[in-house]
């Protein structure tokens, strides 16, 4: 099955003839060389393999019979963090499909016996559980705790994912928290699943376990829909990416509407249910997550044919749409930003579809961590350079691989990262109300 996906890739691989532009933002978007670089693994291993180019080739390769699945095509495939740079980069100058032979790429080298073994461990666990990660933290007692009704004892209108893959997920806790409790203030009451509440599988996405990601993805779609809700709130990033963009993708797409913390607070503060009164002197730069951004377009059905005209150029009857990674969440975290008086906010020089990786995706930190720390410190460096006293994101996966990046560096080096939650909630004040 999974050679199958690859061969109705095999168009978009041959289209590809070396240019390395998926290496780079794309030329007129650089601002400064020093951040020309946009993707993390070629920018570590200066190996043209590591690329999507080299990834679209070493997949024709395996297609033509020319080499086999092996380990050493395993380690090059993985050694990458899945941010679809690379993606967005070459749809700058042709209509190719960079990413999803990348994914493409990796479940079939599972199929061949080849996945990396330092993601078995949370597989298994999120195939037995349901989550990645072990935790003896109680979603279901943390939410009694801030007096927000859990599923299925009490319904609402509106459902918070708290997200439960988080490294430190009392640490997320407490910033979802801040969340309800803006929404509450806001006339928006909120519930949660509690410890009902599964990972998205976003590691089985990214690990190349295709059948089991359809799975959980097909199990948490029909338990969102279960609960009635109209609207459902997603606190990371990552996990907003899996359930708007990569869930319909594999044949699941949930019922209610699907909003970003980011998004729903920005709503909310448009109408003026929200204030941001209290004035914040400092000057922040905003770090765009890969699955926030780029990497939530909603897949676009397309059935067609592709013809070949002038013995060697391809194009689609009729015109097949092409996901750009235009339509991400960009607008509104930066809007936020500059409502709050008193804020300096500065952008880097890689922003919005272009945004450099900050590590921390496509199962890196748990398989090559060296590529996970050195595309964060890359990424910080470009934020200190701003000038800005702290960096904002909207991803807890975001915020913790950079903090993780940092812990070796001494205090005066390190940049404080803050989630966009925690900044508006600090703006509205500090008499926020726990309703």
């Amino acid at each position: 099955m999974t050679l199958t996906a690859l061969q109705h890739l095999e168009e978009d691989m041959k289209k590809c003839f070396r240019c390395s532009l998926c290496k780079m933002i794309p030329l007129p978007a650089i601002r400064q060389p020093r951040y020309a670089d946009g993707c993390p693994a070629s920018r570590l291993y200066h190996v043209h393999g590591y690329s999507g180019s080299g990834k679209s080739i070493m997949a024709l390769s395996l297609l033509d019979g020319r080499i086999e699945a092996d380990e050493a095509l395993a380690r090059v495939t993985f050694a990458c963090t899945a941010c679809g740079l690379c993606d967005v980069a070459c749809k700058f100058i042709m209509e190719a499909e960079r990413h999803l032979i990348n994914m493409a790429l990796r479940e079939h080298l599972v199929d061949s016996g080849f996945g990396m073994p330092a993601h078995q461990q949370g597989v298994q666990r999120l195939r037995d559980t349901g989550r990645e990660r072990p935790s003896s933290f109680s979603l279901s007692d943390w939410a009694r705790s801030q007096g927000l009704p859990i599923w299925p004892e009490a319904q609402c209108e509106t459902l918070l994912l708290v997200g439960r893959d988080a490294e430190d997920p009392a640490a997320s806790a407490e910033t979802a928290a801040k969340l309800a409790r803006l929404l509450r203030r806001a006339g928006t009451p909120v519930g949660v699943l509690g410890d009902a509440e599964p990972d998205t599988g976003r590691l089985a996405y990214w690990s190349g376990q295709r059948e089991l990601f359809e799975t959980h993805a097909r199990d948490f779609t029909r338990l969102l829909d279960s609960t009635g809700v109209s609207t459902v709130v997603v606190l990371s990033g990552c996990d907003f990416g899996m359930l708007r963009a990569k869930y319909p993708q594999y044949g699941a797409r949930p019922r209610a509407r699907v909003l970003h913390a980011a998004q729903m607070l920005h709503r909310l503060v448009q109408r003026a249910a929200l204030k941001l009164k209290r004035p914040l002197h400092r000057t922040v730069t905003y770090h765009d997550p890969c699955y926030l951004g780029r990497q939530s377009e909603p897949p676009v059905a397309w059935q067609g044919q592709s013809l070949l005209t002038h013995g060697c150029m391809t194009y689609t009857l009729p015109p097949r749409p092409i996901n750009r990674g235009v339509a991400g969440v960009f607008d509104q975290p930066r809007n936020l930003l500059r409502r709050v008086r008193g804020l300096e906010f500065v952008e880097m020089h890689r922003i919005r579809e272009y945004a450099f990786c900050c590590g921390g995706g496509g199962g890196v930190p748990l398989a090559f961590p060296e590529l996970a720390r050195a595309t964060a410190l890359h990424r910080l460096e470009e934020a200190r350079d701003t000038g800005a006293d702290q960096l904002v994101t909207a991803c807890t996966l975001c915020r913790e691989t950079f903090s993780r990046a940092q812990e070796a560096l001494p205090p005066q080096s390190r940049l404080p990262v803050i989630d966009i939650v925690d900044l508006v909630f600090e703006a509205c004040g500090t008499d926020t109300p726990r309703r």
